[in-house]
């Protein structure tokens, strides 16, 4: 071996040392978490609710004309007493929804139910700032959050309550997120099955071995005295909920998640609406890692919740983890020599991992097999692996600013409540994030040649699915309506109209 292609093959095995610990904690963690959502399948009856504590129910808004009068509508129409609800529209809005806003308070108010609209003059803090703000105008003990595009059955305050009753150390209670359009579209459809299998399967599971998950900005209940201990919200990340979730349970706080209890809720309709989401929940969830894991393991918590913290807070960047992988195959192939490069460490690492590579898949099917949706998932479930993997690049800048401490507006994710008119009028602009991802699936094209004539099925296999996935997500970013029909969404709270 020349001492050039020496240092190049330390280099690229440098690469692959830390890529392949985390994708082997990945996969590893999916098969735990799997096994834990098979064995906790029994669920306990939860207690009727024999006290009601005065609730404030928040409905953070930002510019949300096609969908905030049907979350007032349904907050409005909690079954739980009147005299024990308060409900805080926090609408720092700039457009029209500020009318609509205020008519639809009006309209409840005036059938006695307390509803305040609280308008703020500048968006500061962004959702952060708004909960917080809202949370200094009343005495609440405890908080019900939902976000713009939820609505929330009669029964969910009375649902959830007696377990955060019952539990004097319990910071908040999550449930579960359903879905109004998930049958719209194939976007929405593959979509649906990525939330699923967070919820069914990592926060389940993960509330059952009694490690840290978060609170997920929505469909849930905080006691205000977690909120306070915690240092309250604030807006130093993307993800306030995340982070949030971590500074309660690092002063001995913990959550409770009741997969049980469901509220729907609208998915992104459209790829740069999908694409702004996912980058927005990487590029937070990475900052919470920055912040938080040095606390976390300076902390008297336990190994194992330690480890489930980390992978749990670098879980965004399996995918730009992957892509090194890919870079460094690229580089192995064209610039090592045959012999040195085919008895590599790198494929020795790859050829490793290989088991773990199928946790994701099986880890997706499986949460359809405990919802009950039916084995006809399966094709869904592999469409939703190929979409993913085609999110690298923008998953891979959204790690870059996190990293890098690079800070920018908070940008909600559109929702026009299967309005034909929102959908016209209401796209996220494409940028030159389309063509770096079509250039992106160049490369794995390539990188599935090189496999292809070298035997490597494995390279080969996951190659091309980066490159269909990649040109495919560059496709639909630039031609949003193509062969996604924007359908009505049911709308299951009554119109005030």
């Amino acid at each position: 071996m020349t001492t050039a292609s020496a240092i190049l093959s330390a280099a690229l095995l440098i690469s692959f040392l830390p890529a392949t610990l985390l994708l082997f904690a990945y996969g590893f963690n999916l098969y735990y978490l799997m096994g834990v959502a098979l064995f906790n399948r029994r669920r306990q009856a939860e207690p009727p609710l024999t006290e009601y504590p005065h609730i404030t129910v928040q409905l953070p808004l930002y510019n949300e004309r096609y969908v905030s009068r049907r979350i007032i509508d349904a907050a409005a129409q909690f079954d739980y007493p009147s005299n024990r609800l308060t409900i805080q529209v926090l609408d720092d809005s700039t457009d029209e929804t500020r009318q609509i806003v205020a008519e639809c308070v009006a309209y409840w108010r005036a059938r006695g139910v307390d509803v305040q609209h609280i308008h703020r003059t500048d968006r500061h803090g962004y959702k952060a700032g708004a909960l917080a703000y809202g949370l200094a105008l009343t005495d609440s003990e405890y908080i019900a959050i939902f976000d713009a595009d939820f609505v929330p059955p009669p029964h969910f305050l009375k649902a959830l309550l007696p377990s955060l009753l019952a539990d004097p150390k319990a910071a908040f209670v999550q449930a579960r997120w359903e879905h109004l359009n998930n049958a719209d579209s194939w976007l929405t459809r593959v979509q649906a099955i990525s939330v699923d299998s967070h919820f069914s399967i990592e926060q389940d599971g993960r509330f059952h071995s009694g490690f840290p998950f978060n609170f997920n900005g929505t469909a849930g209940i905080w006691r205000r005295a977690a909120i306070e201990d915690a240092q309250g919200w604030q807006a130093r990340t993307l993800t306030e909920d995340l982070d949030l979730s971590y500074r309660a349970w690092l002063n001995g706080w913990h959550g409770i998640y009741r997969n049980q209890v469901s509220a729907p809720a609208e998915l992104p309709p459209t790829m740069t609406a999908y694409k702004r989401q996912q980058a927005r929940w990487a590029q937070g969830s990475l900052e919470c890692a920055r912040l938080l894991i040095p606390k976390v393991w300076r902390s008297a918590a336990p190994l194992g919740s330690k480890l489930q913290a980390t992978v749990h807070l670098l879980s965004y960047m399996v995918s730009p983890t992957m892509a090194i992988l890919v870079v460094a195959y690229v580089l192995a192939s064209l610039l090592l020599p045959r012999e040195v490069w085919l008895n590599s460490p790198i494929m020795q690492y790859a050829n490793a991992i290989g088991p773990f590579t199928f946790a994701p898949t099986l880890y997706l099917f499986l949460s359809q097999v405990l919802l009950k949706r039916g084995w006809r998932a399966f094709p869904n479930v592999l469409l939703l692996q190929v979409v993913s993997s085609g999110l690298a690049m923008t998953i891979l800048r959204a790690a870059i600013k996190a990293i890098i401490g690079q800070r920018g507006e908070f940008l909600r994710t559109p929702k026009w409540g299967g309005s034909a008119l929102g959908a016209n009028q209401y796209h996220v602009r494409a940028d030159i994030g389309a063509l770096i991802d079509f250039m992106w699936g160049v490369v794995c094209l390539l990188t599935a040649f090189l496999a292809a004539q070298r035997g490597h099925t494995f390279f080969v296999v996951y190659g091309m699915m980066l490159c269909v996935g990649s040109w495919a997500v560059a496709f639909w970013t630039v031609f949003p309506d193509l062969k996604i029909a924007v359908t009505k969404v049911p709308i299951t709270a009554p119109s005030t109209k």
